[in-house]
């Protein structure tokens, strides 16, 4: 691609296989800047490839700040003008605050509760897979479980799940996280969680809204309402969106190396190696920005203080200065945790472990129940950055 080289992860022409830019990138862009899509809160932003460049920023807060937000030519105050810090929009100390509340109520006992839900709306889904000979891995199945996940955790009714996916897609889901359907979606999704926390406010449960109302009622971290309800929005939109896609990739990817989903099946054992492998290698979220606060110098090349930085996870990922052969998806690799999947240092998801959960039990689920399926027809992606999104993934059984 020499001199003439371009990447744009907004342009749907790299949509579908956005590897081989990421290894040019790697090789000879290490750090590359395009124009921002729109123009309205910087004029370009910078692209970090390598892990260990990746690896470094996420780790330096203080010169790679969440403060001005995190997607790509939007920054805070587009999505929560008057509205207090959201905790991956936060810089400590007002960060580790607000982290403290949460992964106090966030425990491994709530997660684990939810696995039963999980599995069991798993399985009614599947089963509807088996008798049809055919799914959609995103729109009938990715979808729609991080939605029932999300009800349990908040003591929500079911019956708004459209209404929380419509939500979640209008905003997150789309290529302007700041047009007008978005603004409108930001907008009801606000008033919604207002109601809510006061609610639960006045008439507390064992949910997860009403422990962090009850966990910060010491005083010693003041939280308020209106922190709480930003909080709602926050794991509303982060949890559906990045698990829903990172559900539906893992699906595609089963279908893509099925001697993998075979050994899984084979050998369950190997589960928790297994699972870290796969959210490497379908890297959900792809990219998320960072703001300089100082010029920063990487491989002769300065970004000036106060531009925006793309730093992509799912290049680092896939960076063969740290995985052998990263673009195969391989079981026995000794990976560990080692991967960027949910970013690194103080910003690192508070939710991975649900997620995880969700991930885990959605394809034991359909490997159970299944066992072979594969790619009935091409993929329909909607965006790259920040979530890898998916709008439909046809699948058939096979056999």
């Amino acid at each position: 691609m020499g001199p003439d080289f371009d990447f744009d992860p907004f342009d749907p022409t790299f949509w579908d296989d956005p590897y081989p830019s990421y290894q040019v990138m790697r090789d000879e862009h290490p750090v590359f800047s395009r124009p921002t899509p729109f123009g309205r809160a910087w004029p370009r932003y910078w692209m970090l490839s390598r892990a260990a460049d990746v690896n470094a920023a996420l780790t330096d807060w203080r010169t790679f700040s969440s403060a001005e937000g995190v997607l790509v030519d939007t920054n805070r105050a587009m999505l929560n003008s008057g509205q207090p810090p959201l905790l991956f929009d936060a810089d400590p100390p007002r960060h580790d605050e607000i982290r403290s509340v949460l992964s106090r109520v966030l425990t491994q006992p709530r997660i684990a509760g939810i696995e039963p839900h999980v599995r069991a709306y798993a399985e009614e889904l599947a089963a509807g897979f088996k008798e049809a000979g055919t799914f959609d891995a995103s729109a009938g199945f990715g979808q729609l479980i991080p939605t029932i996940t999300m009800c349990s955790l908040l003591d929500l009714p079911t019956s708004q799940r459209e209404q929380f996916l419509k939500w979640n897609l209008d905003t997150l889901g789309g290529e302007d996280f700041a047009s007008e359907a978005a603004a409108t979606a930001w907008g009801e999704m606000g008033e919604y969680w207002v109601d809510i926390v006061a609610e639960r406010r006045a008439h507390p449960g064992d949910d997860l809204i009403s422990q962090i109302l009850l966990a910060q009622a010491d005083g010693t971290v003041p939280i308020s309402d209106q922190e709480v309800s930003a909080f709602c929005g926050l794991l509303h939109d982060a949890s559906q969106n990045t698990t829903m896609n990172m559900i539906t990739l893992a699906v595609v990817s089963l279908a893509q190396f099925p001697d993998q989903r075979r050994a899984l099946a084979a050998r369950p054992e190997i589960w928790p190696r297994a699972l870290e492998e796969l959210l490497r290698f379908v890297s959900p979220v792809q990219g998320l920005a960072r703001c300089t606060t100082r010029d920063v110098t990487l491989h002769d090349v300065t970004i000036p203080a106060g531009d925006q930085v793309l730093l992509l996870f799912g290049s680092a990922n896939h960076d063969e200065r740290s995985f052998e052969q990263p673009d195969r998806l391989d079981f026995d690799r000794e990976l560990g945790q080692f991967h960027w999947t949910f970013g690194h240092g103080i910003h690192h998801c508070l939710g991975n472990a649900v997620a995880k959960l969700e991930v885990r039990v959605a394809t034991q689920v359909l490997i159970e129940m299944l066992g072979d399926w594969e790619l009935a027809g091409p993929i329909e992606r909607t965006q790259l950055v920040p979530t890898r999104g998916v709008a439909h993934a046809p699948m058939a059984v096979a056999g």
